[in-house]
């Protein structure tokens, strides 16, 4: 069996990442801190493979140990207090882990970087207002920034065998930042943002991490791709799909920007108490901001014959059933 390395698997898409490989018959070790919570990871073959990113001594350490055949470098921050932890978690410890890598002759068949769409920014500028390849990076927040200059990097390093995947807005069970927008509609109160309604792209989970295993073995090296499930919806139409699937019906409430931010501000203030980052953050009120998050996967579903399982209404009902199980909802 091939080993496979997946940095960040204690997290949302790292631990169904785990489960998938599992599935394909990997050899899995899954890269966590000893701080990682294992509570989605209770399978007996998984291999448990303490790393620390942040630290090249602690990496050369970790990696004597074992010689992978491929690397899902997973790990990173979405929601950080500064902007220092962003670059060092999302792009220098990138760097870091490639040099390690090379340095000490344990370079992988394929090493993939789990990048996002917000590296490059919504497509309010872009031309026909979609995000592609060719387009020219402009991320909104010090997320996607990071994210960029992680993929910068990375590309830096020549004959490194590597592939980049930018996935948008992803959900499904074990998620926690959108299961506030569930939670308020089971309470009948339904947010609109702002007076346009966004252009949003979305992916479940599983046919995020089915599309990242197919990648690692199927892509060339270099190649970078979005993901998405193919279709563009606006809030309006998230929301009446799981208004739907909960069998409820919501008051509308609009508000502007203006007063989102100063909740978003308040929020930030005090969550410094609690010490957690709110899921309601100056960084998220920019995207909500954004008129587009479309996107062009064209090209995987030309290199990996990339074909979504899951329709929006599907994966919304199995995410709504998941948390129901567990009385999240």
């Amino acid at each position: 069996m091939s080993k496979l390395l997946i940095t960040g698997a204690s997290g949302f898409v790292g631990s169904f990442l785990v489960e998938e490989a599992l599935d394909r018959g990997y050899d899995v070790y899954a890269g966590i801190r000893n701080s990682s919570s294992r509570k989605y990871l209770q399978d007996k073959r998984i291999r448990f493979f303490n790393i620390d990113l942040s630290s090249r001594s602690e990496l050369e350490k970790a990696l004597k140990k074992e010689k992978f055949s491929y690397i899902i470098q997973n790990a990173g921050v979405t929601k950080a207090k500064n902007e220092d932890t962003y670059y060092r978690v999302n792009a220098q410890a990138v760097d870091d882990f490639v040099e390690v890598l090379k340095h000490m002759d344990a370079v992988p068949e394929k090493f993939v970087m789990i990048s996002s769409l917000a590296a490059y920014g919504p497509a309010d500028n872009k031309k026909e207002l979609l995000v592609t390849r060719q387009s020219q990076p402009q991320p909104v927040t010090t997320y996607g920034r990071s994210k960029l200059k992680g993929e910068q990097l990375l590309r830096q390093h020549e004959g490194f065998p590597y592939s980049i995947i930018r996935p948008t807005a992803v959900y499904g069970p074990r998620e926690e930042d959108l299961l506030t927008v569930y939670k308020m509609i089971n309470l009948k109160l339904e947010l609109l943002i702002g007076n346009q309604d966004q252009k949003l792209t979305f992916v479940y989970v599983k046919d995020l991490v089915r599309a990242i295993l197919d990648v690692m073995i199927k892509s060339k090296s270099g190649s970078d791709y979005f993901v998405t499930d193919g279709n563009v919806y606006s809030a309006s139409e998230f929301n009446d799909e799981i208004k739907k699937q909960l069998k409820t019906s919501t008051l509308k409430l609009k508000l502007p920007v203006s007063l989102v931010r100063i909740m978003a501000i308040l929020s930030e203030k005090m969550s410094s108490l609690s010490g957690n980052y709110p899921a309601l953050n100056l960084e998220k009120v920019k995207e909500l901001e954004c008129q587009s998050w479309e996107c062009d996967i064209s090209n995987l579903r030309e290199d990996i014959d990339y074909k979504p399982a899951y329709s929006l209404s599907e994966g919304i009902k199995e995410t709504i059933d998941w948390y129901k199980s567990r009385n999240i909802l």
